[in-house]
């Protein structure tokens, strides 16, 4: 019996450390699992945070990008928007130099050309200076219009900063307006009598020897004359409206120096170059003669293209406005400019 006994108190023994042998591996087991699923999801988290980190970085580049970009950009187009005020302003310029000096442009077009390109190169370095931004550009044409009153000018514009780059011509519109007429100045600049006020050129004796001396008959009816001296353009058009009213529309227009656009008249830079008429659409005005009692009276045609050029014609007084016994007249040509401006009836 003992040893029976004996017996299974060795067998429970062993069923014992077995059972130990199986539970330690098991927490074992357990243990290592659990560190592996720890590890993973320690190394998934990490993972995620380094995604989420380049995600966040790489917008963040991206958002610099759309940044920089749109600086670059918005700096270009404040330099595009300065290139017409440069323009006008050069145009400006010459058109003062040719009244100071009394001296015509001999190539305008080659003038404004220089003075701009110099006005860019200032301008560039200006903005390289400031935005370390790299702009090369230069005026490349300057083209007539159907407008007489205004140009084409065409900037070449090319840029470049980084990575990114910027290639066009510029369109801009430039117009003469409010700008000097220097036809009667550089035609008369050796006749001493010719004055100028802030709006108007009076003649003294000066268009009537002009006159004179290219054998107009009548000469003497254009002494103290008048015509202007800032570039207006008419508002009343169709032109023949001129006659409506009982002249009242043309007087308004000589009252305030209007010019018209004419085929024969000069344009703006031919004026500066001091051409009366040119082969491109072109504008004229009126020289006014002093008021007179007198009527029926001939003298040369009032166009300014007509009378600063080798081929003056005559034209027949056009009574437009009569006070106090005096008439303001033009002489205008029958059959040109009087119907043009609807005076066929005056």
């Amino acid at each position: 019996m003992k040893k029976n006994n004996k017996n299974n108190e060795d067998t429970n023994d062993k069923k014992f450390e077995n059972n130990s042998v199986r539970k330690n591996f098991y927490e074992d087991e357990m243990g290592n699992f659990s560190i592996m699923i720890a590890s993973l999801i320690l190394i998934g988290f990490l993972l995620l945070s380094i995604i989420l980190l380049n995600t966040a970085i790489s917008h963040e580049k991206e958002n610099e990008e759309i940044i920089s970009s749109d600086n670059y950009q918005y700096i270009l187009d404040d330099y595009i928007r300065n290139i017409p005020l440069i323009e006008d302003e050069t145009l400006e310029e010459l058109s003062e130099e040719v009244i100071k000096n009394k001296r015509p442009c001999l190539d305008s077009k080659s003038d404004l050309k220089e003075i701009i390109d110099e006005k860019l190169m200032v301008k560039n370095q200006e903005y390289y200076d400031n935005y370390n931004i790299q702009i090369n550009s230069s005026l490349i044409s300057i083209e007539n219009t159907s407008n007489p009153f205004s140009y084409k000018f065409k900037t070449y514009v090319y840029s470049v900063k980084g990575d990114y780059s910027f290639e066009r011509i510029i369109s801009s519109d430039v117009d003469c307006i409010n700008l000097k007429d220097p036809v009667p100045l550089l035609y008369l600049k050796s006749y001493s009598s010719l004055s100028y006020n802030d709006s108007s050129y009076n003649y003294g004796t000066s268009l009537s020897e002009f006159l004179r001396d290219n054998g107009v008959e009548n000469y003497s009816f254009y002494t103290n004359a008048n015509s202007p001296l800032v570039i207006r353009k008419c508002p009343y058009d169709p032109y023949k409206h001129h006659g409506d009213d009982n002249g009242k529309i043309m007087k308004n227009c000589r009252d305030n120096g209007y010019y018209h656009e004419s085929r024969d008249g000069a344009c703006y830079l031919c004026r500066l170059e001091g051409k009366s008429g040119c082969e491109h659409y072109g504008f004229e005005t009126f020289i006014n003669p002093q008021k007179t009692n007198e009527t029926g009276r001939v003298s040369a045609c009032g166009s300014d293209h007509v009378i600063f050029s080798d081929d003056i014609y005559p034209g027949v007084e056009v009574i437009y406005n009569s006070e106090n016994g005096l008439n303001e007249i033009l002489y205008l040509d029958p059959h040109g400019h009087k119907v043009k401006y609807g005076m066929s009836d005056y």
